[in-house]
C-alpha cells in the first residue's frame, strides 16, 4: 500500500513545491483511469490560488530574503488569483493590516487583483471529470434539499465540564448499537480514546493513527463554550463514528493492498456528512443536508458575484458577522472545500444508488480492495467492468472482475 499523507495537499499544492512533486510522484504511480482524474485536481489546485492561500504560505516564510522572493513569483503568477467578492473587501483589508503591516502594499495589490476579476466558476469542470455519471444524481438532490425548509429543533446548552464524559458517553454508546453496526459496519472506536477539548468554533477533527503514524485522537470544538446536546452529537457522528474514525479504520487497518490519497476530500468529507447525516433521521441532520445544499447551489452557479452575495445574507441570517465572514473566506478562497462535504456525501449515496454498493457498509468494503481517492467517476458499475476489461493492473472490486 501507498499512503498520500497530506491531508491538505489541495491548499498547499499552489506554492509547495515539495507537496507538488510528492503528490505529483504519487498521481504517476496510479493507474490510467486514476491518473487522468486526479491530475485534473492538480493542475486545478496548482494553477488557481487564494489570497488567504497566499497569506497562509506567507506565514511559514521566515527569512526575508525568501519571503521577497515569493512575492516575486507570486506577482508573476497574479493572473491566477481567484475572484473576491466585493462583500470581503473591508474584512480582508482589515486583516492585511493588523496581519501584514510590512507588506501591506503586496497583500493590497492581490486584493485589488482578486475583487476586479471575473466572476467566472472555474471549478465546474474539473468537478464534472471527478464525478462522472453521478453528476446529475448529485444536482438533483442539492436541487431538492435546497427547496426545503429547515425544522425547528429545540437544543440544550451543555455544561463546558460535562463535554468529554458526554462525548464519551455517546462513543461507548454507539460501539453497543447493532442497529448502525448493520448500516455502517460494528464500531472499533472505544470511549477511552484520547479526547482534547479546544476551545473553537466548528465541527471538531478526527487524527487518524494510520496518517498521522502517532495515535486516534479526537479533537471536540467547544463552540465558544456554546456547545448544545445535539451540536455533540452530530459533533462526534461526523468525526468518530460513523464519519472519520470509522472510515480509516476500516479501510486503513491492516490493509496492505491499496493506494489511499490523504487529501481525497471528496471521498473522506463526504463520508463523514454523509454518514453523521444518516446516522439517525434527526431534524438536526435534516437541518445539515437543507443548509448544505443550499450554499452548494450557490457555490456550483456559473456566475459568483450575486451567488456569493445570497450566500452571505442567509449565513448572516444564521450566525454572528463575525462567524458569517469566516465562513464566507472558506467557501471563497479555499475552491471546493466546503463543497466537499455536500457533493462527496450526495456522491456516495449515488454509489449505492446505482449499484456500486448495495449498503453504506458495503461502500466501505468495496473501498477496501481498490483505489481510494477521489475517483467517483470510476466508481460505477459500468466503469468498473470497463475497467476490469481493459485493464489488468487496476484493482477493481471482485464483484465487477467477474
Amino acid at each position: 500500500m501507498k499512503t498520500l499523507t497530506y491531508s491538505d495537499w489541495k491548499r498547499q499544492i499552489a506554492f509547495d513545491n515539495i507537496v507538488y512533486k510528492d503528490v505529483k510522484r504519487y498521481s504517476l504511480s496510479l493507474p490510467i483511469n486514476e491518473r487522468l482524474i486526479m491530475d485534473e485536481q492538480i493542475n486545478f489546485y496548482r494553477k488557481y490560488f487564494s489570497i488567504l492561500q497566499v497569506m497562509t504560505h506567507f506565514k511559514k516564510i521566515r527569512k526575508k530574503e525568501d519571503k521577497e522572493t515569493f512575492i516575486k513569483a507570486v506577482l508573476k503568477r497574479q493572473d491566477s488569483i481567484l475572484y473576491i467578492p466585493n462583500e470581503l473587501r473591508l474584512h480582508l483589508k482589515k486583516k492585511i493590516k493588523e496581519e501584514f503591516p510590512d507588506y501591506q502594499a503586496f497583500f493590497e495589490i492581490l486584493l485589488e487583483k482578486g475583487l476586479n476579476k471575473p466572476d467566472i466558476n472555474l471549478t465546474n469542470t474539473m468537478l464534472k471529470k471527478t464525478f462522472g455519471k453521478h453528476w446529475g444524481f448529485i444536482k438533483r438532490k442539492i436541487n431538492k434539499y435546497s427547496k426545503q425548509k429547515e425544522i425547528p429543533c429545540i437544543q440544550k446548552k451543555l455544561k463546558i465540564e460535562s463535554y468529554e464524559n458526554r462525548a464519551r458517553d455517546l462513543i461507548h454508546a454507539y460501539q453497543n448499537n447493532l442497529q448502525l453496526a448493520t448500516i455502517f459496519g460494528r464500531s472499533s472506536i472505544r470511549k477511552n480514546i484520547p479526547i482534547s477539548v479546544v476551545n473553537e468554533y466548528g465541527y471538531g477533527e478526527w487524527i487518524s493513527k494510520n496518517i498521522s503514524f502517532n495515535t486516534n485522537r479526537f479533537f471536540l470544538y467547544s463552540n465558544n463554550n456554546q456547545l448544545t446536546d445535539l451540536a455533540l452529537e452530530h459533533m462526534v457522528n461526523l468525526n468518530v463514528y460513523p464519519g472519520y474514525g470509522h472510515f480509516y479504520n476500516t479501510i486503513l487497518d491492516d490493509n496492505l493492498k491499496i493506494n489511499f490519497d490523504s487529501g481525497a476530500t471528496y471521498l473522506i468529507n463526504g463520508w463523514a456528512m454523509f454518514a453523521s447525516c444518516h446516522s439517525k433521521s434527526s431534524a438536526f441532520e435534516i437541518n445539515s443536508l437543507i443548509e448544505g445544499s443550499i450554499i452548494a447551489k450557490h457555490l456550483m452557479k456559473p456566475k459568483l458575484a450575486k451567488s456569493y452575495e445570497r450566500i452571505l445574507v442567509y449565513l448572516l441570517g444564521k450566525y454572528p458577522k463575525n462567524k458569517a465572514m469566516d465562513f464566507m473566506l472558506d467557501y471563497t478562497q479555499y475552491p471546493c472545500h466546503y463543497l466537499s462535504y455536500v457533493l462527496g456525501a450526495f456522491a456516495i449515496q449515488s454509489t449505492i444508488a446505482k449499484g456500486f454498493a448495495h449498503s453504506p457498509v458495503d461502500f466501505l468494503e468495496t473501498l477496501r480492495t481498490i483505489d481510494c481517492g477521489d475517483y467517483f467517476a470510476l466508481y460505477h458499475p459500468k466503469e468498473q467492468k470497463k475497467i476490469a476489461r481493459r485493464n489488468i493492473t487496476a484493482k477493481v472490486s471482485n464483484k465487477f472482475a467477474k
